[in-house]
């Protein structure tokens, strides 16, 4: 039996007994207009519960979505990409072995990065930003 079952056979309890006194009508009329107020307010709040249980549950299938699409797109960058979306000590060996050196650039302002170890002493480096060429030691 559900509360607004309950209440409702209470009250027709109290109905039927026919209750002389009117004060203690009065009492257990307004016992029973609390009860079913506190039973409609339970099934607000179950409804709201409910709804809010949909959407969790269509956030978590879209964030499954979402997980599924952004393993798919790891599995084809990795391959091309060499990236395992963390570092070995290895990989940071490596890393350490390619030097860049910043440079500004006399003719436009511009800093850029260039590996010292690519070029020659008396090389001259090529601006990537205006092209022109300049010496390194500038």
């Amino acid at each position: 039996m559900s509360s607004r079952e309950k209440i409702a056979y209470l009250k027709g309890l109290i109905d039927g007994l026919k209750i002389s006194d009117p004060d203690m009508s009065k009492v257990l009329s307004a016992v029973v207009e609390s009860l079913d107020a506190l039973a409609e307010d339970l099934e607000n709040q179950a409804l709201v519960v409910d709804e809010q249980r949909e959407v969790l549950e269509e956030i978590s299938s879209y964030l499954d979505q979402l997980d599924e699409d952004i393993s798919s797109l790891e599995d084809r960058v990795e391959p091309c990409c060499g990236h395992h979306g963390h570092h070995d000590g290895d990989d940071d060996e490596d890393e350490d072995d390619e030097e860049y050196v910043s440079v500004c650039c006399p003719h436009c302002g511009k800093d850029f990065f260039y590996d010292p170890d690519a070029y020659d002493e008396d090389e001259d480096l090529l601006c990537p930003h205006c092209g022109e060429p300049f010496d390194r030691s500038e």
